[in-house]
């Protein structure tokens, strides 16, 4: 019975110092909300933590993408991302020119892909729905979603 009632006491010590965490996030998050978007802080809190996870999972990707999360893909046609977690996956893309990309929202929110320089823009995607681009030219292409201005990602397209 005293071994049980020590699991207990540190696996409520434990809870309780994870949930002030999430709690701190939250508020920090919070604090910075705009008259648009409410939630905002609320989704900068979900990403900020989504990116510390993706963080520890970098370690352990293929070769074809480095320390930053740079995801390599040339010579392909097709080259599929996802919008997941209030991110895009992945965040940096090299791929060749004439690559077609595919987008899809797999959040349960809307999300857009959108030129940061205003050249080209998704409608609002609906979960399940797709978004496609094909890049031509050499170039280094920043995007992000227009809805969740925190969302980034970009496109480097190499000869």
């Amino acid at each position: 019975m005293r071994q049980h009632r020590g699991t207990r006491i540190a696996l409520a010590s434990a809870c309780f110092v994870g949930l002030v965490g999430v709690v701190a996030i939250l508020v920090a998050g919070l604090a910075r909300p705009t008259a648009a978007h409410p939630l905002v802080g609320t989704h900068t809190a979900m990403a900020s933590m989504a990116g510390s996870h993706s963080a520890m999972v970098d370690s352990q990707l293929p070769a074809a993408q480095s320390a930053q999360g740079t995801v390599v893909r040339l010579h392909q046609r097709v080259v599929h991302l996802t919008i997941r977690n209030f991110a895009f996956q992945p965040a940096r893309l090299v791929v060749s020119p004439g690559t077609r990309l595919i987008w899809t929202n797999i959040d349960s929110v809307q999300h857009t892909v959108a030129s940061t320089k205003g050249a080209w823009s998704s409608k609002v995607l609906d979960t399940s729905r797709q978004f496609a681009r094909v890049f031509g030219k050499a170039g280094t292409f920043p995007y992000h979603c227009s809805i969740h201005p925190f969302m980034h990602g970009m496109i480097v397209v190499k000869k």
